[in-house]
């Protein structure tokens, strides 16, 4: 089966001018219900003569994007390439386009049609700049389109020096919307991999104008690239260096609550095995974590290879479970979310149930889709829904 305006555009009955303004109407990509819980999605490119297009998304194996190995067809007469792959009907994706050719490397660009969302920048330049494609039965993030909505709430920013780590960094500080009466002591929210342009104060600003949590301060703590894949692996220096350095600065700077009810540490990825592993290791800091996809297959032991090397293997617990394993259960609330299509759910799913036998309180859930961005920005909500929700002093569950 083919999408109906490919087909109408194939057989001349659509000129390319109205296939193109029907691509600018309805958003890309192009899709048709074939059953219950399947659908065809049609991806559409214009790339110009003796151009290759390739798809890849952010689903599968790699972490980042998996190459889909079909090449796009030409529509006979037409500048237009397309693509028609089956898929279940719930998925939420980043993908994008690879052009190459004769004379060019391969080129990642973004859907043409379909250009990147308000937030589709971030921390890891790999996953930055990329379309998001939405079929019908994905689980909506209200929060998420309320706040791609919203102008851009007012941030302070500042360099954090660290004499421990030798380093500096860039926080960047959002306060909520409102006035805050005398004596504020707000709860907040300490987001790893931070960057200026995260999605995260202004889901933060949808839900305090909804009434639906408590205001709360978000803090944005930028990892410098050369460090990140140091700082975030379950050091211990780094997260001293936010016990002991970051939250006396903020809290000289900041009406900031010194409960540890009222503090979360957040991050996905690498981010969210940091959040995980400090919150553990320092309860009296930080009584929330925020796990979204976090990389809790991690061990400083654990590599796979090749060859003779393999038979020698040992496959140790990795670092944040193992550390669950040995200790008693901290005063710690725990939101953790994954991806159903992504590798580190086995992991994910092992944390979860040592969390749950050891009795923390926590929630759990997996989404439809892999290790992106287009669901952590969405589901980050849920998360502050779950930390600080309006009325927090029994600590109940939103």
């Amino acid at each position: 089966m083919s999408d109906p305006s490919v087909e109408k555009l194939s057989t001349g009955e659509w000129s390319p001018e109205r296939f193109r303004r029907h691509l600018e109407q309805s958003g890309t990509p192009l899709v048709e219900r074939v059953c219950a819980d399947e659908v065809e999605v049609t991806f559409v490119d214009e790339p110009g003569d003796d151009t290759t297009v390739t798809l890849s998304v952010v689903i599968g194996p790699r972490i980042g994007f998996n190459p889909i190995g079909t090449e796009f067809t030409s529509v006979a007469g037409t500048p237009f390439r397309v693509l028609t792959l089956r898929m279940r009907s719930d998925l939420r994706f980043s993908y994008v386009f690879t052009r190459g050719g004769p004379a060019r490397e391969g080129e990642q660009v973004p859907d043409p049609f379909n250009p990147p969302p308000r937030f589709s920048e971030c921390s890891v330049e790999r996953f930055s700049g990329a379309s998001v494609a939405v079929l019908p039965d994905a689980a909506p993030l209200p929060w998420l389109d309320q706040a791609e909505a919203r102008p851009a709430p007012a941030m302070d920013s500042a360099v954090l020096a660290s004499e421990s780590l030798g380093n500096e960094r860039r926080v960047w500080i959002s306060m909520p919307p409102g006035d805050l009466p005398d004596g504020s002591a707000l709860p907040f929210v300490i987001h790893l991999d931070g960057t200026p342009g995260h999605s995260a104060p202004s889901v933060r600003d949808a839900l305090v104008e909804a009434g639906l949590i408590r205001p709360c301060a978000v803090i944005l703590v930028e990892q410098p690239g050369s460090q990140r894949d140091k700082e975030l692996l379950c050091d211990p220096a780094f997260s001293r260096m936010l016990v002991e350095e970051l939250l006396p600065w903020l809290h000289h700077r900041y009406p900031l609550s010194r409960d540890p009810a009222d503090v979360a540490l957040a991050g996905e990825s690498f981010g969210g095995l940091c959040a995980g592993w400090t919150a553990l290791h320092h309860p009296t800091a930080f009584g929330n974590a925020i796990l979204q996809s976090p990389s809790c297959g991690y061990h400083p032991d654990l590599t796979w290879g090749t060859g003779a090397g393999e038979l020698l293997r040992r496959a140790p617990v990795p670092t944040l479970i193992a550390d669950h394993l040995a200790a008693e259960a901290a005063p710690v609330r725990i939101f953790h979310d994954v991806g159903e299509l992504e590798g580190s759910n086995t992991h994910s799913r092992w944390l979860d149930h040592v969390l749950t036998a050891k009795g923390y309180d926590t929630r759990y859930r997996e989404f439809a889709g892999g290790h992106d961005y287009a669901w952590w920005r969405g589901l980050f909500a849920d998360a502050l829904l779950w930390c600080f929700p309006l009325g927090n002093s029994d600590r109940s569950h939103a």
